[in-house]
């Protein structure tokens, strides 16, 4: 039944503008494994539902899409954002955690997992995937069109580079850029005074 209301109410009400359509998308929120006060903007995608958790004021921007089908996890915990366009791929069996506070850049790609492509005799598309997990921990900024790939871990605080692509650990307050990406500087507190 959840997946029959799924793959009615999200079609129906995603593309619905204004306050209208932010108030008639809270009718999702069974739909979800748990779900604080979230703002989902028109064109938001979402399938998996009942394998997402989300927060209480989390913002899904224009135009996201967010999976977590075949086994896959999703939890945004309390007031991060999803800039528009942002696409969130747990599927098959990945995990993907992103703590409170976080913000994350227009056009960015999380992926969970990746395709088997080890055996030469069977085409890619049929060789299924090896899930992984992605973790983002509080208070992260990633910038625009950033991807994250599987079994990265970004540290709290941290600050990932426009157009980045993060293929390994990122270290707490650590300032990120580049393909792949890596460490270029460290926060500082402010000094005191």
């Amino acid at each position: 039944m959840g997946a029959l209301l799924e793959a009615f109410l999200i079609p129906l009400l995603s593309w619905i503008p204004w306050r209208l359509g932010t108030v008639l998308r809270m009718l999702w929120k069974p739909l979800f494994a748990s779900c604080g006060w979230v703002r989902f903007e028109p064109g938001t995608v979402c399938v998996g539902c009942s394998n997402m958790r989300f927060g209480r004021g989390v913002r899904i921007g224009r135009n996201c899409r967010l999976y977590a089908v075949d086994g896959g996890m999703l939890a945004i915990d309390c007031g991060s954002v999803l800039s528009p366009g942002v696409t969130v791929d747990a599927s098959a069996d990945g995990r993907i955690v992103i703590g409170s506070k976080v913000a994350v850049g227009p056009g960015t790609v999380l992926r969970a997992s990746n395709h088997r492509f080890d055996l030469l005799d069977i085409p890619i598309m049929d060789q299924g995937h090896i899930p992984g997990t992605i973790v983002i921990e509080d208070d992260v900024w990633i910038g625009a069109n950033a991807v994250l790939t599987p079994d990265v871990r970004i540290g709290r605080g941290a600050v990932i580079g426009a157009g980045a692509v993060v293929t390994h650990d990122i270290e707490p307050y650590a300032i990120a850029v580049g393909v792949p990406a890596r460490v270029v500087e460290t926060r500082k507190k402010a000094p005191e005074g």
